[in-house]
């Protein structure tokens, strides 16, 4: 499979083509709205528009289940505007999103535009580095073929035009013949091209973020109840609009040097090919496990020309675009400056509000030079020693291992698994790019457990655990009512989300060796405001427990796993208690609500009630 030659020039051309390469149904997309780089799926984004004597904050609001099982609660410091009390849209957040964040130019250096391969073990088809292209090609080679999001994702590369546009038309794509030319250029130097489709199943009809205004000058997030929810190294993505710079103010301010980025040639169309989103999430777990990474600060003139000039020339693909581009024009002409900050953090870190304020430091660009060398390994030509590793986080209390396919019964190249200190444990969620993957949180931050009851007369929580298989090498344990594992020293988990929002995780044996020490670190004292369980970390690790009979129901607050010195022999994970289901989340409904601020609990339901 070879890879093209590539030149900032041709990099740049080849996105403002993609934006022309659109689906039947949205033809009439281009300009700001289309997006110009992907963006982290995972992110809770809020947007703060700061006036004279009022902060207008929007929040996005992210929420699976059922509507008679939504609530949610977000501490404010003062009485909202009841004027301001709105509904708005969320394209509006993920179109400022995509036209503002981090873009990383290519190298320039000769050695990384030669002809490069895709090896075996690293996913590709092989190549033989002789003669430089493998044996028998098809017309159009498509390397990446997934649903992401409510997108169709194909990146792909022929050297025959005519076959790649027959492609795209199969596809569903609009190629005019004046496109024909420039189609034509880029399949004659090798390039190759991302195409997206809306998949036909999206649901254009989510929850809306939600806008509100608050006396004040000084953007405050309400973190501290959103511990009780929150998925582990949760993305928090804060655009501040106002007259100048803003910075944190009760957390550290952290940066990512540009030599650190490492990024993978074979991605550098899709944008996820880098670990920016892991170096962010190092960087503030370095600072104490709060701190905010400034992405961008800037005037918003430009954007608000962008959005301007599609406004005036009505070309969207929906009337939904057409809306959420009139409120953002709306806020960018009315605020001068932006500042976009970042951070990765869990529900352990999340012991304060952080307050958002003004600085008189100057602009920062969303520009990144890549380096062809990064700790002294060329991202160029050692393609075949890249870990996975290198592009993943475990958490402040894990450590990264790579993990052969084999092993954990997916894809060809390796995958990162995840080694966690004793008290935390492997939770399945979702890297930035959409992507599953394992994440170690504090176990001590569970506040539905099983055999719980939130009051009296109310059902006893059920055990997520029942039914769920951790591997004869680890121990399941349910976090808020998702089913996580324990692994036994020197083993590491690997999970995996199905398209019905089923977690899955394995523990499994690494390829690289978990030292023993790794076990004898903490997890830090939690804040004044402590967790939802006790869990208790022995001087010595625990041996594997002979069996013993199942209980009745869930043990309220039942003794949390600890990693076990040796391999488990026994069945199920641990975990064969109660009655349940093996998916995501309560046998009683989903109830889980990762909004920002806010904390998604189950509607409390009447005594009588018969749910089984």
């Amino acid at each position: 499979m070879a890879h093209p030659t590539l030149t900032r020039g041709l990099l740049t051309a080849a996105a403002a083509l993609g934006a022309a390469l659109h689906s039947m149904p949205a033809a009439a997309c281009g300009g700001f709205f289309c997006g110009r780089q992907p963006v982290d799926q995972t992110a809770e984004r809020i947007l703060f528009e700061v006036g004279q004597d009022s902060v207008t904050m929007t929040t996005q609001i992210s929420y699976s289940g059922s509507a008679e099982d939504f609530a949610w609660v977000l501490p404010l410091s003062a009485v909202p505007d009841p004027n301001s009390l709105a509904v708005t849209q969320l394209k509006a957040l993920v179109a400022l999103d995509a036209n503002s964040g981090p873009q990383f130019n290519f190298p320039d250096d000769p050695a990384c535009y030669q002809y490069l391969a895709v090896p075996e073990e690293a996913g590709g088809p092989g190549v033989d580095y002789d003669d430089g292209a493998p044996a028998g090609p098809p017309p159009v080679e498509v390397f990446i073929r997934q649903t992401v999001g409510d997108y169709d994702v194909a990146v792909i590369e022929s050297a025959d035009p005519a076959a790649l546009i027959a492609w795209l038309r199969d596809e569903g794509f609009r190629i005019t013949a004046p496109m024909e030319p420039f189609i034509a250029k880029y399949t004659s130097e090798g390039l190759k091209f991302l195409a997206l489709k809306l998949i036909d199943a999206a649901d254009v009809t989510d929850i809306k973020p939600f806008r509100f205004t608050l006396p004040g000058t000084t953007p405050t997030i309400p973190l501290r109840m959103t511990a009780l929810a929150a998925e582990p190294e949760m993305s928090i993505l804060v655009f501040v609009l106002g007259d100048q710079r803003f910075e944190g103010k009760n957390w550290p301010n952290v940066a990512v040097a540009d030599d650190q980025i490492r990024w993978s040639p074979y991605a550098v169309f899709s944008g996820n090919g880098n670990n920016w989103a892991s170096l962010v999430a190092q960087s503030v777990d370095a600072a104490g496990g709060q701190g905010w990474v400034t992405e961008l600060a800037g005037a918003t003139a430009n954007y608000a020309e962008q959005v301007r000039l599609q406004v005036e020339g009505g070309n969207f693909a929906t009337d939904e675009d057409r809306l959420a581009a009139d409120e953002l024009l709306a806020a960018l002409t009315a605020h001068p400056y932006m500042t976009r900050l970042y951070t990765r953090l869990s529900a352990e870190e999340m012991s304060s509000d952080p307050v958002l304020g003004r600085t008189s430091l100057g602009d920062v660009s969303n520009v990144h030079q890549l380096s062809r060398f990064v700790n002294g390994e060329d991202m160029c030509v050692d393609i075949t020693s890249t870990n996975p590793c290198d592009f993943s986080t475990c958490g402040a209390g894990g450590l990264c291992r790579p993990v052969t396919a084999d092993a954990a019964n997916t894809s060809a190249a390796p995958i990162a698994g995840c080694a966690c200190v004793p008290g935390a444990t492997a939770r399945a969620t979702f890297a930035p790019d959409g992507t599953p993957t394992v994440i170690c949180q504090d176990g001590r931050m569970s506040f539905l457990n099983a055999g719980d009851r939130e009051t009296p007369d109310a059902d006893v929580v059920p055990d997520a655990c029942a039914g769920f298989d951790c591997g004869e090498h680890g121990q399941c344990t349910a976090v808020n009512m998702t089913p996580t594992c324990v692994c036994d020293q020197g083993y590491v988990a690997v999970g995996s989300i199905d398209e019905s929002g089923t977690r899955s995780v394995s523990c499994v044996t690494p390829d690289e060796a978990v030292p023993t020490s790794f076990y004898d670190k903490r997890l830090p004292a939690l804040s004044e405001l402590g967790g939802g369980r006790t869990v208790d970390v022995p001087s010595v690790m625990p041996t594997v427990p002979e069996p013993t009979p199942e209980d009745p129901e869930p043990t309220p607050n039942a003794g949390f796993p600890m990693p076990r010195s040796n391999g488990s022999t026994s069945s199920g994970g641990g975990c064969n208690l109660g009655n349940g289901s093996s998916g995501a989340g309560s046998t009683s409904g989903a109830w889980w609500l990762a909004g920002l601020g806010a904390v998604a609990l189950r509607r409390r339901r009447p005594a009588a009630s018969t749910r089984g």
